[in-house]
């Protein structure tokens, strides 16, 4: 030490006793556990969200549809999903095995045709399409037939969901492009 009371150059720092806070180090490390722990916890906090809302129609029909069309791919047959209004059950399956879905309360789902503008009617204050299909396939290939939802929920308005052949997916349709 010099004689002001300064530490001389390169002489070693004297410990303090009271350390208040932490170094760089200890805060990189602890960012890199928070950061570790949030991505091993992210696919499972997406699949629960997922869940929580299983008894939305679209979920149910979205569920469906992936289920059937997985069916027909790793049993390498056709599959066929029905909606049974009486019973109001989604059902899919071949000839080996069949899954039925109950389907809520208040709410409605038909298979319509694939052609855009298709006839409707108005019944009850309410456009109603009339051009339905029985049944929809999913393939072995992974693709299924053309053809659009109906999803319809106590008074609101029914939404038509066009589904993509290719990979049975919702068709996203762009603003007044009907």
């Amino acid at each position: 030490m010099t004689r002001s009371g300064q530490p001389t150059p390169g002489a070693a720092r004297p410990a303090r006793a009271g350390r208040t806070g932490f170094t760089l180090i200890e805060i990189l490390l602890a960012l890199a556990v928070v950061a570790l722990l949030a991505a091993l916890l992210m696919p499972g906090l997406a699949g629960i969200l997922r869940t929580m809302d299983n008894d939305a129609p679209d979920q149910i029909l979205w569920d469906a549809v992936t289920a059937a069309r997985e069916q027909a791919l790793t049993a390498n047959r056709q599959v066929r999903m029905s909606f049974d209004k009486e019973k109001r059950v989604l059902s899919w399956g071949d000839e080996t095995r069949t899954v039925a879905k109950a389907w809520p309360a208040g709410s409605s789902l038909e298979f319509l045709q694939p052609r855009e503008g298709g006839a409707t009617v108005l019944i009850g204050g309410r456009l109603v399409e009339t051009e339905t299909i029985p049944a929809v396939r999913f393939y072995p290939d992974g693709t299924c037939d053309r053809f659009r939802a109906q999803l319809r929920t106590g008074a609101e308005a029914a939404r038509v969901i066009a589904v993509d052949p290719w990979t049975c997916a919702p068709m996203l349709v762009a603003e007044g492009s009907k």
